[in-house]
């Protein structure tokens, strides 16, 4: 009972610090060396430097800044764009074909960058004004592109899945290719919902009276799009085809992706001066973000865990709930309040060293965990009061948010759908890890 109070008090302590308004990653760091200061070795502080020492020069922390880079580079110079109007104009003859190509988009873009905000700004910037001009309701154009984005924290590469396999020490190249199929279910799920609602419903899409139906590039030749195209479905090919055959670790083919999007940005002469500079400072930006975050959560995990806190509740679990599964859906309500609130990266880094030991110890696959967790962390992008991806969308396109809101409650079904399914046929998710072995 002594753990289980100061776990409690842990608690409570951490929610007044993030309460007031500091920012999470030197929140977990502060209450992790405050913790150590107060109930362990002080001496354990020089552990810590080697820790976070060893963690911020290693192999596997240096895939987080290649493939931001790497996606930096193609946003930039506006590769997502021509992705959408390419797609957009090969699908023009399916109802609601716009808000089909943004959600193609996003998973196409999502291969390439790994982060569900910056896929759903990237994306959104360009679709959503274009269904708006073209009669799309609000609430279809931003909900379709909120979740859209969504699969940017799913489909590999994963900036959530790195930071799961660091925290758990799960293999990254087996949780990413575990996100694939998940991540591919998910999107045609959405897919098949955008064109029954917009046959079931005439108001979401209402086309203004003086347009005559065509694209104003729609006489543009297959040839020429695929040109456009190719460099980048190439390259997304080409990374996942060295993650799944071996032939490169995680890092390697992070690197990889780098030169790789170097290049055709030089071939298709879009490497500016400018697209130079923006790429490198958003690039630092995002990583030194994601690396405080991380940083914060090592310290506060070598606290909990010499601590002895995870193992003890994990005794206390297992013992007050021998059916597994109920203790799963209690970790996952969990997740889902917190999304509300808090982004991913953040839930992980504080959650997963007090809940991933009891489930693991219940039986439950540490990749097939990560992937179940992921889609928890995905619907808290889209989750009000602070879904990430609702205000990030907001600043963008100026859609009201009620209207974003109101377009993503079906997506938050489909979303949570999804968990039940993998759920049910775990083998989704652990076909290509297992076939990995």
């Amino acid at each position: 009972m002594g753990s289980l109070t100061t776990i409690v008090i842990i608690f409570i302590i951490l929610i007044a610090i993030l309460f007031i308004g500091t920012p999470i990653g030197m929140g977990i760091g502060f209450l992790g060396v405050m913790g150590i200061l107060l109930f362990l070795k002080p001496s354990l502080l020089q552990q810590l430097c080697a820790i976070t020492f060893n963690q911020s020069t290693s192999v596997t922390t240096l895939m987080i800044p290649l493939f931001i880079l790497m996606a930096e580079f193609l946003a930039n110079s506006n590769m997502a764009g021509d992705l959408f109007e390419v797609i957009n104009r090969r699908l023009k003859k399916l109802p609601a074909n716009m808000a089909i190509a943004s959600i193609i988009t996003s998973a196409l873009f999502s291969a390439l960058c790994g982060s569900a905000p910056a896929t759903a700004v990237t994306i959104g910037r360009i679709s959503i004004p274009t269904m708006l001009k073209k009669g799309y309701s609000p609430r279809l154009a931003g909900g379709t592109q909120a979740a859209g984005g969504n699969l940017g924290i799913l489909i590999p590469p994963s900036i959530n899945f790195i930071i799961y396999g660091v925290i758990t020490e799960t293999s990254i190249v087996k949780l990413f290719m575990a996100g694939v199929f998940p991540g591919i279910m998910i999107a045609c799920i959405m897919i098949a919902y955008v064109i029954i609602r917009s046959q079931i419903d005439p108001n979401m899409i209402i086309p203004p009276k003086d347009d005559d139906g065509e694209d104003q590039k729609s006489g543009v030749s297959l040839g020429f799009d695929i040109i456009t195209i190719l460099p980048i479905i190439a390259l997304i090919a080409v990374i996942f085809i060295v993650l799944y055959s071996g032939i490169a670790t995680a890092t390697e083919s992070a690197a990889i992706g780098v030169i790789g999007a170097v290049f055709v940005v030089f071939i298709q002469k879009r490497m500016t001066l400018n697209v130079f500079k923006k790429t490198l400072l958003q690039a630092t930006s995002t990583t030194c973000m994601i690396l405080f975050l991380m940083f914060g959560g090592l310290v506060f995990a070598l606290f909990l865990t010499v601590q002895g806190l995870p193992q003890d509740l994990s005794e206390i679990v297992i013992n007050a709930s021998p059916n597994r599964w109920v203790t799963f859906i209690v970790v996952n309500v969990i997740f889902l309040i917190l999304g509300c609130f808090m982004e991913p990266l953040s839930i992980m880094l504080i959650v997963l060293p007090f809940t991933f030991p009891f489930l693991k110890a219940q039986g439950f696959d540490p990749i097939w965990l990560g992937v179940i967790l992921t889609i928890n962390c995905a619907i808290g992008m889209i989750t009000p009061p602070v879904g990430m991806n609702l205000f990030v969308l907001r600043g963008a396109t100026g859609i009201k948010m009620a209207e974003i809101i109101r377009g993503v409650v079906p997506y938050i079904i489909i979303f949570a759908t999804a968990i039940v399914i993998i759920s049910i046929l775990p083998q989704i998710a652990l076909f290509l890890p297992n076939s990995m072995s």
